[in-house]
Order: structure tokens, then C-alpha cells, then sequence
């Protein structure tokens, strides 16, 4: 099996940005249709972020929780830094008391990546 049969990326940058969404589903995302309104989202597991982002080196956005059952946002920083990736790393976050820690602890991680903490508000 190819890799463009698992994965359902385009094989050409397209004219709407592009969000890799890792270790989520549709729902996780429903209460940020704000910030990807106009994006493109396909979602994948972990293991797959290194070969997505081979095959769309222009995805301008990459988005896990703070916690998914295999993985942390301090592996996926690490991933990140590994594949020498520059967009935005969107981490899905609780409220936090201090939520500028976790973004320099990222930050450290993976220099040159624009880290963004996306918090759901509280119902």
C-alpha cells in the first residue's frame, strides 16, 4: 500500500492552508472551527506525521491535544524539531494556570516553530 492510499494528501500545495491534525478526530476540532475556518484538516496518527509532512511540506498548521493515549505535546515538539518543521503547532489545552510555561517548554523543543495553545472554553 502506497502512501498516498493511507494518507489523502494533495500532491501539490493548494489555495486553502493546510491543518494536520494528529491523534484527534472531527469532534475534538468542532469547538475551533474559528481558527481553522477555510482550512483544510486531515487527520492522522502519530506515526504518520513525518511522512505527511514529506509529502506537504506547506501544511501550515499541525494540532494535537496537550495528551493523547500514545503521545505528549513534548514528543510531538520533539517530532517536529526532527522533521525541521517551521508552521504553527497548535496544542489543544484545559485551562491552565499558567499557560506560558508549557508554551516556552515547547518552544525549547522545537526552536522556530510558532507554538499556539488553543483552550475550549468552559461550559
Amino acid at each position: 500500500m502506497r502512501l498516498g492510499q493511507i494518507l489523502t494528501l494533495p500532491d501539490a500545495a493548494l489555495t486553502e492552508p493546510l491543518a494536520l491534525a494528529v491523534g484527534l478526530t472531527g469532534d475534538d476540532l468542532f469547538h475551533f472551527s474559528g481558527q481553522l475556518s477555510e482550512t483544510r484538516v486531515e487527520y492522522l496518527p502519530l506515526m504518520l506525521i513525518h511522512a505527511a509532512l514529506a509529502r506537504a511540506p506547506w501544511a501550515e498548521t499541525v494540532i494535537t491535544p496537550l495528551v493523547a493515549e500514545h503521545f505528549d505535546a513534548m514528543d510531538m515538539a520533539a517530532e517536529l524539531a526532527l522533521a525541521d518543521y517551521r508552521g504553527t503547532y497548535a496544542v489543544l489545552v484545559p485551562p491552565l494556570p499558567r499557560p506560558a510555561i508549557i508554551r516556552r517548554e515547547l518552544a525549547a523543543i522545537c526552536p522556530g516553530v510558532h507554538i499556539e495553545l488553543w483552550t475550549r472554553a468552559q461550559h
